[in-house]
């Protein structure tokens, strides 16, 4: 398969397949006549893997280290990618629950703002603040 097609198959560039190539992530491809890459059925296979990989938001790096159990004894793919997403949902998951709690603190802010009582100051914003409002009731606040 030439790269050109091996790209559009894949749905990446062939400057990306290039790179691939380049880093070792698939297997240097022979050359035609034409001096076009060709791609045989193993790094066909090799090239879907690494954009599959890509997909799942990983790393070159992170490709280049678990193609690199490929082979070795007591690892295998399927074992060292389940602990790399295991890995990643458990960052994503506290990244998630910062940001929930900061959501909510943004929330509580605005609904004690709008919920000041009528008769205060109009630029009052000790409810955003989450201030006890000592504001005086007649004064204006000045920008």
């Amino acid at each position: 398969m030439i790269i050109g097609e091996l790209a559009a198959a894949l749905n990446v560039s062939t400057k990306t397949l290039r790179h691939y190539e380049e880093r070792g992530l698939i297997p240097a491809a022979a050359r035609g006549d034409n001096g076009y890459r060709l791609y045989g059925d193993a790094a066909v296979d090799r090239a879907r893997l690494v954009v599959g990989l890509r997909s799942l938001g990983l790393s070159l790096d992170e490709i280049e280290t678990l193609l690199g159990a490929l082979g070795l004894k007591g690892r295998s793919l399927r074992r060292e990618l389940g602990g790399v997403l295991h890995e990643r949902i458990r960052v994503l998951a506290e990244e998630i629950a910062v940001r929930q709690g900061q959501l909510d603190d943004l929330e509580a802010r605005y609904l004690a703002l709008v919920e000041t009582r009528r008769g205060t100051i109009e630029d009052c914003i000790c409810g955003a603040l989450l201030q006890t409002c000592d504001c005086p009731r007649t004064a204006k606040i000045k920008p």
